[in-house]
């Protein structure tokens, strides 16, 4: 599938460009002289706190809530017509790494008209497309199928195609038997294979057409997944129900060391439904519920009766959102999110299942978010 994404973006930028040229060398003395390269800079922040309250006394309750990033893009044109542009951000967040730090760094080419282009790095993975929210999409893994990106739209439809970097390094191989597979060492060379193999073949595509007030998308990537989205909005309510499903084989069941960790088979399934209405005044409400449901099996097992990682585990998330603009860019969030979760820990012994981990959280959050 990447092979056919870098095939399919190399064939649209060489075809656009040999259209380009032939345009101008036919109607040179016509067009008129391309707009000059810009470049812009942007930026937006968060002030606020939070309270999370999960049940654990060990644990800081109260933070404080701080966010600041500075966008740079700059955007260019040939006197054919081909867009071409490169950008990245700063950021500094209080939630990810405490530092500032530059993410996000791109270069693109692609059509004036927007109808496709070709960009590395910065993409979101093309299942996006079909929406998602709170814990019902969280099992896509999405960082390692986004570096090349062939996007665009036609009418009242865009796509997206994603696909991971080609030249990701795969090492070699390593085959052990029953006897050595707990060995450290051992472990740890077959799981560098996999996780690169992993990654080397990761790509994800979505679509999303809108007709009059209804929006659907659809997506689809390596990992077997599938998610379907559709937004309505009505009598000034607007909805959007989300379903999605991914199967993830041989993947590494984490325990506490690599002697006791297992390859396991999962099968993971993601539901939600949100609601959102103006109140007035700039004033916006929303509600929304979440699922996640994965069921676990182990896929190689040591002995036959060896199911020590199996067992079903579900996630649930209520979200309760209040937005009012303050103008000038500068909008007040309110909110409640109310998530029980379950997590899956390796049983006891080889014939006992996966223990079911149940964890409480309830967060508050209130902050003034700003663009500029």
């Amino acid at each position: 599938m990447k092979r056919i994404v870098v095939f399919a973006s190399a064939l649209a930028l060489f075809g656009s460009m040999v259209f380009a040229m032939e345009e101008d060398a036919m109607d040179g003395e016509m067009m008129m002289e391309a707009p000059a390269p810009s470049v812009k800079v942007g930026g937006s922040g968060k002030i606020g706190i939070r309270n999370v309250d999960d049940g654990n006394e060990a644990t800081e309750d109260f933070s404080l809530v701080r966010a600041y990033k500075v966008t740079f893009d700059s955007t260019g044109t040939t006197d054919g017509g081909l867009m071409f542009g490169a950008g990245m951000s700063i950021r500094d967040d209080t939630g990810e790494e405490n530092k500032p730090v530059v993410k996000d760094s791109y270069v693109f080419v692609g059509g004036g008209d927007g109808s496709w282009k070709l960009q590395f790095g910065g993409n979101d993975p093309g299942i996006d497309l079909a929406g998602g929210f709170g814990v019902a999409d969280d099992h896509f893994g999405g960082g390692n199928d986004a570096t090349i990106a062939l996007s665009g739209s036609f009418g009242d439809t865009s796509f997206r195609i994603t696909a991971a970097d080609p030249g990701i390094e795969i090492p070699a191989r390593r085959t052990v038997n029953a006897v050595n597979f707990f060995l450290e060492e051992n472990h740890a060379l077959r799981d560098a294979y996999a996780t690169a193999a992993d990654r080397d073949n990761d790509w994800s595509i979505g679509v999303s057409h809108s007709i009059d007030t209804i929006n659907v998308g659809i997506g689809m990537d390596s990992e077997d997944g599938l998610a379907i989205g559709v937004g309505a909005d009505l009598s000034g309510v607007s909805t959007f129900v989300y379903w999605s499903r991914s199967e993830y084989r041989n993947k590494v069941f984490v325990y506490n060391t690599p002697s006791t960790d297992r390859r396991v088979n999962q099968d993971n399934m993601g539901l939600g439904v949100k609601a959102s209405m103006s109140a007035g005044e700039g004033a916006t409400f929303s509600v929304g519920y979440s699922t996640f449901k994965v069921e676990q099996v182990t896929a190689l097992e040591v002995t036959p009766d060896n199911n020590r990682a199996n067992g079903n585990a579900r996630t649930k998330l209520i979200e309760v959102d209040f937005t009012y603009d303050l103008g000038g860019g500068a909008t007040l969030e309110v909110g409640i999110d109310k998530k029980d979760g379950e997590t899956l820990e390796l049983g006891p012994s080889s014939s006992v299942s996966a223990t079911v981990v149940k964890s409480d959280e309830t967060t508050l959050q209130a902050a003034i978010s700003f663009s500029f």
